[in-house]
C-alpha cells in the first residue's frame, strides 16, 4: 500500500473514531467503560486543543471543528499524491 492510500486510510479511521467518540457521549456510559476509555485516549490529544481554540458555554464544537480539518487535510494528500 502506497504512503498516500495509508494516509487517508488512517485519516479515515480516526474520523469514524471522533464519530464513535460523539455517539458515545450521547448514551453516557458508564465512566470506567473500556471502549470509552479507548476511544478518549485515542481522540482527546486533537479535541482538547480544539475545544480550547473555540470555548463555547455548553457546546463543544470540537469534534466538527476536527472533522473539518481532516477533511481538509484529506483533500491536500489525496491531491499531493495524485
Amino acid at each position: 500500500m502506497d504512503p498516500v492510500r495509508l494516509a487517508l486510510a488512517v485519516l479515515q479511521v480516526y474520523t469514524w473514531v471522533i464519530v464513535a467518540r460523539v455517539i458515545l457521549s450521547w448514551v453516557n456510559p458508564h465512566p470506567s467503560n473500556e471502549l470509552l476509555l479507548w476511544v478518549i485516549r485515542l481522540t482527546e490529544p486533537v479535541l482538547g486543543p480544539l475545544r480550547r481554540l473555540v470555548p463555547i458555554a455548553g457546546l463543544d464544537l470540537s469534534p466538527l471543528l476536527a472533522w473539518l480539518l481532516i477533511q481538509l487535510l484529506m483533500r491536500l494528500i489525496a491531491q499531493a499524491g495524485a
